[in-house]
């Protein structure tokens, strides 16, 4: 339960700063244009609201229903009982076309900076860790999703769409998004295709975890108490050279001897500090030795990192490119939810499915890499041209700037109204599936 309130307020606080700073954007260049704003709310307030106070001309509050906010600017829509006057130039509707355009633009822009303010400060403050590709030297162990798609335990990954990828870390991203990749399979090179009946294996999958990972020697990490690994008397750091008479080389080779001798004795062979012991073990029912093996995050002496430091200068830099892959990402994930057969919109969901992916323990590194993603998602999302978003808004102006010539305010408020009752709709439909998805299936 503690873990789901952690979750839970990880996601308030995330969606409440996207919030603020998204309605500040707006609220801002309103303020720089001489426009008055009405309200400014963190969440929506029906009926009534749990704080608010007025400051000049501006309502300040805080509603009771968190599922966004708002600022309200005088002027954004115009009727016959609301004719623009000459003592009414701060409204909205007074404003050149450029004027508004930047206004209703301001959410956008401020999502986007802070993404990129966001990325920018941690490369600067904690740099980035690779493991470059050429370092992993016993090729690849992969997990049933990986097997799927064609990929075997000791595969060494080549190229992923005729292209050698650096770094270690980038190529599951770049298997998912592309169309082909190259593998020395023992001395063999195989060329596998990345078509939609594949992808679907990577998409339909109710968790985000890894299908691929380096392969590594089978080391012991820790022993669980009570166990019978503790109760034989093995070892941290004891690696683990056979099974019975069956050499172990790998973790994905443990694994599977482990499953094959289970409710069986066995004979186990480990070298600690370079002295050859041999322990007869039980195992139970389900093969579990009561281990935890050693990953390749925790074998820096066998895989060679490369740590990389950003100055100010270049952790900007490279904070704009990390929000921009990013946005890449999303635009790639969205194009494929169309796609039926990749089954990638299984993936779709609402704050259910978000606050799943922040942790159960606080942990402000993936807090704020979490709402940076979130951020450049909620600019993208805004520039949708359906009227009630700022995409709408936008539309309208941007052809008013064409054609030299308002859109009927009547159109305007009439469209608005549909496009807040289809995104209302597609809202409850996702959080309705989100709940299927979660608490269901």
């Amino acid at each position: 339960m503690s873990s789901i309130l952690i979750k839970s307020i990880q996601l308030l606080l995330s969606i409440s700063i996207l919030v603020i700073v998204h309605e500040l954007g707006h609220f801002i260049l309103a303020q720089i244009f001489k426009v008055r704003v009405e309200r400014f709310f963190l969440f929506f307030d029906p009926w009534f609201s749990i704080l608010k106070k007025k400051i000049g001309h501006t309502i300040y509050g805080i509603g009771w229903l968190p599922l966004g906010g708002y600022v309200k600017i005088s002027g954004m829509i115009i009727d016959d009982k609301n004719v623009v006057s000459e003592n009414k130039n701060w409204e909205f509707c007074s404003k050149s076309a450029w004027k508004r355009l930047l206004i209703i633009s301001g959410g956008i822009i401020f999502n986007i900076l802070l993404s990129i303010s966001i990325f920018s400060l941690l490369l600067f403050k904690y740099g980035e860790t690779y493991l470059p590709t050429k370092n992993v030297k016993y090729g690849i162990e992969v997990d049933s999703l990986g097997e799927k798609i064609g990929l075997k335990n000791g595969d060494k990954i080549l190229f992923v769409n005729g292209k050698y990828i650096p770094y270690f870390n980038d190529i599951p991203k770049e298997i998912i998004f592309g169309h082909s990749m190259t593998v020395d399979r023992m001395g063999n090179i195989i060329k596998l295709s990345l078509n939609d009946d594949k992808k679907k294996f990577l998409f339909d999958r109710k968790e985000f975890n890894f299908f691929i990972k380096p392969r590594v020697p089978p080391i012991i990490n820790y022993v669980v108490k009570n166990s019978e690994a503790e109760k034989y008397g093995l070892r941290n750091n004891d690696e683990i050279l056979a099974i019975n008479s069956e050499f172990v080389l790998f973790s994905d080779q443990l694994k599977d001897l482990l499953l094959k001798y289970k409710n069986r004795n066995i004979l186990i062979s480990i070298n600690r500090n370079g002295k050859l012991i041999q322990k007869e073990i039980f195992l139970d029912s389900k093969g579990i030795l009561g281990i935890f093996l050693k990953n390749f995050m925790d074998l820096d002496q066998i895989f060679l990192f490369e740590k990389k430091n950003y100055s100010i200068f270049h952790s900007i830099l490279h904070g704009t490119k990390k929000a921009w892959d990013v946005l890449k990402n999303q635009i790639f994930f969205f194009k494929n939810v169309f796609h039926i057969e990749t089954k990638a919109y299984k993936q779709i969901g609402s704050f259910f499915s978000i606050a799943k992916e922040f942790p159960s323990k606080w942990n402000w590194d993936i807090f704020w890499t979490l709402t940076a993603t979130l951020s450049i998602w909620l600019a993208f999302l805004n520039l949708f041209p359906i009227p009630s978003l700022d995409g709408g808004y936008i539309l309208f102006i941007m052809i008013e700037m064409i054609t030299r010539k308002k859109v009927n305010e009547n159109i305007i408020e009439r469209c608005t109204i549909y496009g807040f009752v289809i995104i209302s709709l597609i809202m409850m439909l996702i959080i309705i599936w989100d709940i299927f998805k979660v608490f269901i299936n």
